[in-house]
């Protein structure tokens, strides 16, 4: 008969739940064991080959599937043994199963606490205290080069999450969605409390992200909270002064120091060259996550990273606008916010002197072929000439609008300068005679170029070849080429090529037949064109708004410098700002290395004409002039 009972199949799924009990105490025992492995010796899980780690994971895998099957074999067993049950009972029996299975359905459908083990339901507890709490966040997504971790504060847990399967999870950071793949996983919201940077107005955003993109800090006032780390090893901490994470290796511990801080190096940390020590606090410092994604250099970017050291020449107070050589390279010649460019010797970094006269932040700048005369451009609506031996003033154009840009012509005769909109007055470009004595010389302009959107600024302004034309662009992204002698527009580029944006700088190569732009697109590029024809020939993708370019005179070789806004720029660091110099090769526009070390956005850059070396002057104040190993010349693609 059907209801007879299975006498035979209850035997049976008896052994096989004896079985299955055997097999997690094996799994147990083999779990137990590389716990105390890892308690033993933790640096274990960094030594190449090391498997431990996921040992441990399928060992857990393996032990949740025995759980499952143990459950199923137990509820088919129960069934059977209630049909051994007289029918009254067994209806009973039945009402009171069916009453129980209803609650455990509720139960499931309520919370997930009940279905999860024991050591994920106290996780969970963990992580749900952490609500108002600052912890560290990884920001990135699975397939991303390197982990950004960002330091955030916890506003709420989602313990209800009913999710059994891998969802896409979004993310919006710097003006990018990013999609990441997250198995299983509670939800932590959380709020990254600096402002946004993107350009519809910032504001504080909060994220959905998984436990396991989750890390918590230590205990200020606890410290028996937080494991100590010795003398070695790696940990993920917050960079002194920014809310960024990094690797860092642990030089001395808060015990042998006598302190609460921890004194770490951190990695690709470079100042002067060097690895510098930092005092971090115990409780911004937490494990090396597994499988943390750091960056490495590649070969061919070798010559710039491990021998290459700069000289830091400090000498403005205000942020770096314009850098620029003479035509020897024997000297540079610096401009920034603090009203005073400078003049340095370009092989040492020495400062040679200061030119004072300016009452506003300089822009720019340009020397005379023979070194003798420099042109600045000023904020304080003047554009001067200096005798660059004496640092004397020589004469000073007046005009109603902050003078933006300077360019001497070939032959020094004539200087193109181009003013901002400014009240009533409009953007435009200013061609001036300079006379060989300056006694000689007037004030007046040779040719008065107004710009066709002229509330939009000209950031920039150059001679073209043989001083036939001048070559413009600014805030409306279009690139103009004027006739130097009627004023005529003679072409202006493709609003379906080229930039999209602000155009922020623009520097000619050394024979004047093209020239490249750097911008503020949304797409981080600059531009290579041809001078007469405006032809785009390439684009190089920073990643990074660019606000300097320059061209390398000796190789095929553009370097690109930028960052964050600086308005932007709180507390991220040199790292997390991408702040760097990336050089790219002209032809083939890929990216070949880079130069890190300002603490703020490049504003300028420029190649010494003997092509051996290069400067950057930062939104930090500094000039770095860097200046190529041999390495540097044999960098193959």
């Amino acid at each position: 008969m059907s209801s007879t009972p299975d006498i035979t199949g209850i035997l049976e799924n008896t052994k096989e739940l004896d079985r299955l009990r055997k097999e997690q105490e094996e799994v147990l025992v083999e779990v137990n064991k590389i716990h105390k492995k890892l308690r033993s010796s933790p640096e274990v899980v960094e030594k190449p080959g090391d498997t431990s780690l996921s040992q441990l994971k399928n060992l857990f895998i393996q032990a949740k599937e025995l759980s499952e099957s143990e459950v199923t074999v137990s509820n088919i067993r129960l069934a059977q043994l209630d049909s051994l049950l007289p029918s009254g009972q067994q209806r009973g029996k039945l009402e009171v199963a069916e009453g129980n299975g209803l609650k455990r359905k509720r139960m499931k459908a309520g919370s997930d606490v009940t279905r999860v083990p024991p050591s994920i339901r106290n996780q969970m507890k963990a992580y749900a205290s952490l609500k108002g709490e600052q912890v560290a966040a990884r920001m990135t997504a699975d397939d991303a080069e390197q982990d950004e971790w960002l330091v955030v504060k916890v506003i709420h847990f989602d313990r209800e999450t009913k999710d059994e399967k891998e969802t896409d999870v979004t993310l919006l950071y710097d003006d990018a969605s990013v999609v990441t793949r997250c198995p299983p996983d509670r939800r932590v919201e959380v709020l990254d409390e600096e402002s946004g940077d993107d350009e519809e107005g910032g504001g504080q955003r909060t994220y959905k992200l998984p436990m396991s993109c989750i890390l918590p800090f230590p205990k200020r006032n606890d410290p028996s909270t937080t494991q100590e780390f010795l003398p070695g090893k790696h940990v993920l901490a917050v960079y002194p002064g920014t809310t960024a994470l990094y690797k860092a290796t642990v030089v001395s511990t808060p015990r042998k120091r006598k302190s609460d801080e921890y004194l770490l190096e951190f990695d690709d940390d470079e100042e002067n060259g060097a690895l510098p020590q930092r005092t971090v606090p115990f409780h911004k410092v937490v494990a090396l996550p597994e499988g943390h994604r750091q960056s490495r250099s590649c070969d061919k970017e070798r010559a710039f990273k491990e021998k290459m050291r700069p000289i830091l020449m400090k000498g403005h107070e205000r942020p770096l606008t314009f850098l620029r050589y003479n035509r020897d390279g024997d000297m540079l010649f610096s401009c920034a916010k603090d009203h005073t460019p400078t003049l340095w010797y370009a092989d040492n970094g020495e400062r040679h002197g200061t030119f004072r006269g300016h009452n506003g932040a300089v822009w720019c700048c340009d020397v005379s072929r023979d070194s003798l005369r420099l042109i600045t451009g000023s904020a304080d609506q003047s554009a001067k000439l200096w005798d660059v031996k004496t640092g004397q003033q020589l004469f000073s154009f007046k005009f109603g609008s902050p003078a933006r840009s300077v360019d001497f012509a070939l032959g020094d005769k004539l200087a193109v300068i181009t003013t901002d909109p400014f009240m009533e007055r409009t953007s435009a470009i200013h061609v001036k005679r300079i006379a060989e004595d300056p006694e000689d010389q007037v004030s007046e302009s040779v040719l008065v170029l107004e710009s066709p959107n002229g509330r939009k600024r000209i950031n920039r302004a150059v001679w073209g070849p043989l001083n036939q034309t001048i070559v413009s662009g600014g805030e409306d992204a279009v690139l103009r080429i004027w006739d130097a002698e009627t004023g005529k527009l003679l072409k202006e580029s493709d609003s379906e090529v080229g930039h999209k944006n602000t155009i922020t700088s623009l520097t000619k190569s050394a024979d004047d037949s093209h020239f490249i732009t750097g911008s503020l697109d949304k797409t981080a590029k600059a531009c290579l064109w041809d001078m007469r024809t405006l032809t785009l020939l390439k684009t190089y993708v920073s990643g990074v708004p660019v606000n300097a370019v320059s061209m390398s005179p000796l190789l095929d070789h553009v370097v690109l410098g930028g960052g964050q806004d600086a308005s932007a720029v709180t507390t991220t660091d040199h790292r997390a700002g991408k702040f760097e110099a990336k050089f790219y090769d002209k032809i083939l526009q890929e990216e070949i290395g880079g130069v890190k070390g300002h603490f703020g956005p490049i504003n300028a850059l420029a190649f010494n004409p003997d092509g051996k070396s290069f400067s950057s002057g930062g939104e930090d104040g500094y000039v770095r002039l860097h200046h190529f190993d041999s390495d540097y010349f044999n960098i193959r693609i």
